[in-house]
């Protein structure tokens, strides 16, 4: 992949992403209150877009990529934990920001997408 499609799939997943948070985070927050459990959890998207930024980096070395998505998955695991055990977030807001962030990478490479779900 070039690096010019790497940056425009960076920036569109950002954009999904950040349109994403702003229905499913801050509208909710604007119309129920700061104190809601179930609004999209930013930390999680925030934590898998850095995430999706670095697999650029260590999609160039094979041998990196098991330890890579092993380390990536304990990372986003610490901070969903963190974020239910500081009360911030239930289990539907953290399910919220990783639908989130998962649809925005799926569309965002669409191309290498295309063709691999069958339903």
């Amino acid at each position: 992949m070039t690096t010019q499609r790497k940056i425009k799939s960076l920036v569109t997943a950002g954009l999904i992403m950040t349109i994403g948070l702003t229905l499913l985070k801050y509208l909710p927050m604007q119309i129920w209150g700061s104190g809601i459990l179930i609004d999209a959890s930013f930390h999680i998207t925030a934590t898998i877009f850095a995430l999706y930024i670095l697999w650029y980096f260590i999609d160039q070395n094979k041998k990196w990529r098991m330890p890579f998505l092993v380390l990536s998955l304990a990372v986003v695991i610490i901070v969903a934990m963190q974020r239910i055990l500081a009360d911030a977030h239930n289990d539907v807001g953290l399910l919220i920001g990783l639908i989130i962030s998962a649809s925005a990478i799926v569309v965002s490479r669409w191309d290498y997408f295309k063709g691999k779900f069958d339903f």
